[in-house]
């Protein structure tokens, strides 16, 4: 009997438990993340990926086509402007050469042997005029020695411009003998040396076998080309900071500046079906990791200003929906502020945002209490709740510096 009255009493108290609680009036206390607005430094950044690449990098390719009889550098060299770097065979340019010189000397002799038929038919010109002047030959005779002189004074000039192409000939026949010879356009090192001796150079830039010779850069230079999207590139402007995240050094960010950006997208044809981007290089500043041209990296361009603004956590900023003018709804924001023990809703206008605050220009003043967390609570919570603080949970660490206290 005793039992039975027990357990009629703890389902009465189930029972009779709420529905007193709900006719008290007394509404249950919520306890909450809580943070105070303050004036802080909101910096906005665009994210963007590309590579890094030395500042001054030249790739070498053959102007003239041989096989190689000698690489003079190896990868790592550091080589100076106009140093021989490799030798092409120069049999076929040679004898190319000899060819045209051969040519030359005979347009030479050509001019001479027109200048004496010149110099010839001009005098027999002056005896033909005697003759004509007193009477022994008619006049056909005269135009044949007029005629004559004619055309031999166009045959020397024939002469001296077959003088003249075979002189422009011979020069391009020597500027190719040169090109046997490849040498350094600039300063720098020898970063890559793909080709070998007894293979085809070949004067091509369409990337086939044996188009590229090596390639040499200025290693101490280097510096970051990104790709930024058309919706963000309007923000993008010369002299803004950036981090710049190398791939091989993901936890040492460099600091960058923006030098240039780009008038017209990169490779429109290729982006035709996709977004269009534009190429955004950035100076490193001072980079003193370990970096090589081609690696990738991930750049964050801080687009906003730097002055201190009113701000809040950025998981405190809610979102609602509310009838407007004509039918129509819009979005407006809010957050809970925390005065005497309860939740106030407060209608917010944001500013500029970055990856952990946002700025609200208008509905708070700095050192208003607010409320941050949990995001559940936050979406419970309604206007008058009762809120209180709730106290950061102890880490492990801090478990144990409190226990060693206690000994």
């Amino acid at each position: 009997m005793r039992k039975k009255l027990i357990g009629a009493a703890v389902v009465a108290a189930f029972l009779i438990v709420p529905v007193a609680v709900k006719f008290s009036g007394g509404k249950p206390r919520h306890e909450a993340e809580v943070a105070t607005v303050q004036k802080l430094e909101i910096r906005p950044t665009i994210l963007a990926t590309g590579n890094l690449v030395f500042r001054q990098e030249v790739q070498l390719s053959a102007e003239v086509i041989g096989k190689v009889a000698a690489v003079l550098v190896k990868e790592g060299d550091h080589v100076t402007r106009g140093q021989p770097l490799l030798r092409l065979d120069p049999t076929v340019y040679l004898a190319t050469v000899a060819q045209q010189e051969a040519n030359r000397r005979n347009a030479a002799i050509t001019i001479e042997r027109a200048q004496i038929d010149l110099a010839n038919q001009e005098r027999s010109l002056e005896r033909t005029g005697r003759l004509y002047k007193e009477n022994y030959i008619d006049i056909s005779k005269y135009d044949d020695a007029v005629h004559q002189v004619d055309v031999a004074k166009v045959q020397l000039r024939a002469s001296r411009e077959n003088l003249e192409q075979a002189s422009a000939l011979l020069s391009q026949s020597r500027e190719h003998l040169a090109k046997t010879e490849v040498r350094a356009p600039i300063d720098g090192t020898v970063t890559a040396v793909p080709i070998k001796v007894g293979e085809t150079a070949v004067a091509s830039a369409t990337g086939i076998a044996g188009s590229s010779l090596m390639t040499i850069a200025d290693v101490g230079s280097i510096m970051a080309e990104v790709n930024v999207d058309e919706a963000d590139i309007a923000r993008v402007a010369v002299g803004q900071q950036a981090k710049v995240f190398p791939a091989a050094f993901p936890d040492q960010p460099l600091q960058g500046r923006v030098e240039s950006v780009a008038m017209a997208p990169k490779s429109m044809l290729a982006q035709a079906s996709q977004g269009r981007s534009y190429v955004v290089k950035l100076h490193l500043i001072d980079p003193k990791l370990a970096l090589r041209s081609g690696m990738t990296c991930r750049v964050e361009i801080v687009v906003g200003s730097s002055a201190a603004k009113p701000a809040v956590p950025i998981q405190a900023i809610l979102n609602e929906e509310v009838a407007g003018a004509k039918d129509r709804t819009k979005n407006v924001s809010y957050v809970f502020v925390i005065q005497d023990g309860k939740a106030k809703k407060t209608t917010v206008d944001l500013g500029l945002s970055d990856d952990a605050n946002q700025e609200v220009t208008k509905g708070l003043a700095t050192g208003q209490t607010i409320a941050v967390g949990p995001a559940r609570l936050l979406r419970q919570l309604r206007d008058g709740d009762l809120v209180s603080v709730k106290k950061p949970e102890l880490k492990i660490a801090d478990v144990k510096t409190a226990a060693g206290a206690g000994k």
